[in-house]
């Protein structure tokens, strides 16, 4: 397939198909435009992207903890459980593989949205956004008519997903406190008192909207998680068994759960175009390194060790928290509080997925001088409606993870794969559509991961309710 890609003085990029069809030239050649022309070009782009309004802006440093605190949620506790199911040795290689491609999806899905900055002229764009623009301005523009319905696509699978998620926040928190608070002062409540409690926490932390003013949360959640983590492995390091003691690689049905645990544990995509749009310089988030690559890099080799060494020590009986296999004394249990603290510290970060997505779409129903008491009336909202959820089913963990290993399959893979495919259409594939095979491979494991993750979830439903 030849291309001819023309810089045109208004800076949009001109991308026509001249492929074999009667209407267009044969030619083999490429027209380039000059080295000079792809410069300003850059540049260009560069000026939409700071066009943005800075007055709240991040620095590179927060956008990194926010990258970080994103991605690395509770499910690194899981990791060893994870590695369980898939081998002590391929579980090593499996999550670095799940690293880089969950990471490249993520670097997809980002430029398309600055690229598509530029094409618009239009400082910023959320996911969301960025997927309907793909199918506006990509495939010689053919496909214009499914745009709005691809948009509504994700705009449903970020919702569900994020809200999920946080509602499963809130019930980590519940069961955390109930934990600590019956081993040591010997009183039992049901859970339901505890996530009603949690109302006088996550409200006000959720009601938090800026990213810049989210940085010392995001920073207090790392600090707290890594501390989880710090004890974990003191714990771990104790009387650890020969490697050989543990198989290197289990059978294909179980891992199939290693792959949608993993996934699981490090997927933010949801969150990475707020962080982005929020930077004083987003021009930094890709690239070598880059924001993104530096805390994928740290993401995956926490998520790697903890896991490695964790089931390295208990084998068969890791459970699905690495917490639950520590001992019952004050150091184990402070581990307990370290995670609810780091998750109520990410819960507004994750609740701005869910925002964002209802807020683009009812904003037009009130005049400006109300949207700004509005939006925090809405917000206040979901946040309580994610305590009632947790208040009526508080056993929603399994039905929780369904959502989250099917949403993050959809949101982290399927879809950056789609808006990469649509936009670069007629630029071409590269050698022997390389790009296109590429593409193809991912959007396969995306949907193992969604029937796997999605079988596995509804076992453990019936279980859990049988």
């Amino acid at each position: 397939m030849a291309s001819t890609i023309n810089m045109k003085n208004s800076g949009a990029l001109d991308i026509r198909n001249t492929g074999s069809t009667e209407s267009f030239n044969t030619s083999s050649q490429i027209e380039l435009a000059p080295a000079s022309t792809l410069d300003q070009d850059q540049k260009k782009k560069k000026e939409v992207l700071q066009s943005r309004d800075h007055s709240k802006a991040t620095s590179d440093f927060g956008a990194l903890l926010h990258v970080i605190k994103s991605s690395l949620g509770a499910g690194i506790l899981a990791s060893p459980d994870a590695f369980k199911h898939g081998g002590l040795i391929f579980s090593i290689f499996g999550t670095i593989f799940m690293g880089i491609v969950s990471t490249h999806c993520t670097h997809l899905v980002v430029k398309a949205s600055q690229d598509l900055c530029f094409m618009l002229k239009k400082p910023k764009l959320c996911y969301p956004e960025t997927a309907e623009g793909a199918f506006q301005e990509g495939a010689g523009k053919r496909l214009r008519r499914y745009a709005r319905l691809f948009r509504k696509m994700v705009d449903f699978s970020q919702f569900i997903t994020y809200y999920g998620i946080n509602t499963a926040y809130v019930l980590i928190i519940s069961s955390s406190a109930k934990e600590v608070v019956e081993y040591h002062f010997g009183v039992s409540y049901n859970i339901r008192w505890y996530s009603l409690a949690s109302t006088l926490l996550v409200v006000p932390i959720g009601c938090v909207k800026h990213m810049k003013y989210l940085v010392p949360f995001s920073a207090m959640a790392n600090f707290l998680l890594g501390i989880g983590i710090t004890i974990s492995f003191y714990y771990i390091f104790q009387d650890l068994p020969p490697i050989d003691s543990r198989p290197a690689i289990q059978s294909p049905s179980s891992i199939s759960l290693f792959l949608s645990t993993v996934l699981l544990g490090m997927e933010g995509i949801g969150t990475i175009m707020p962080i982005e749009n929020s930077m004083r310089h987003p021009s930094h988030f890709l690239g070598c390194p880059g924001v993104l690559n530096f805390a994928m890099l740290v993401v995956v080799s926490l998520i790697t060790s903890l896991g490695f060494f964790g089931y390295l020590k208990y084998g068969d009986k890791t459970v699905g928290s690495i917490t639950l296999n520590l001992p019952h004394d004050w150091l184990a249990e402070s581990i307990k509080i370290c995670v609810a603290l780091a998750i109520l510290f990410t819960y507004s970060l994750q609740l701005t997925a869910s925002i964002e997505v209802l807020w683009d779409n009812v904003k037009h129903n009130f005049n400006k001088e109300n949207q700004g008491k509005a939006y925090y009336v809405i917000r206040v909202l979901l946040i309580i409606g994610t305590v009632l959820l947790a208040i009526a089913v508080p056993n929603l963990s399994p039905v929780i993870s369904l959502i989250g290993a099917v949403g993050f399959a959809v949101l982290g893979i399927t879809i950056p794969v789609i808006i990469d495919t649509i936009l670069y259409w007629d630029e071409g594939f590269g050698m022997g559509n390389w790009v296109l095979w590429k593409n193809g491979v991912l959007f396969l494991i995306s949907l193992y991961a969604m029937i796997a993750g999605g079988i596995t979830s509804v076992i453990d439903i019936i279980e859990e309710y049988s």
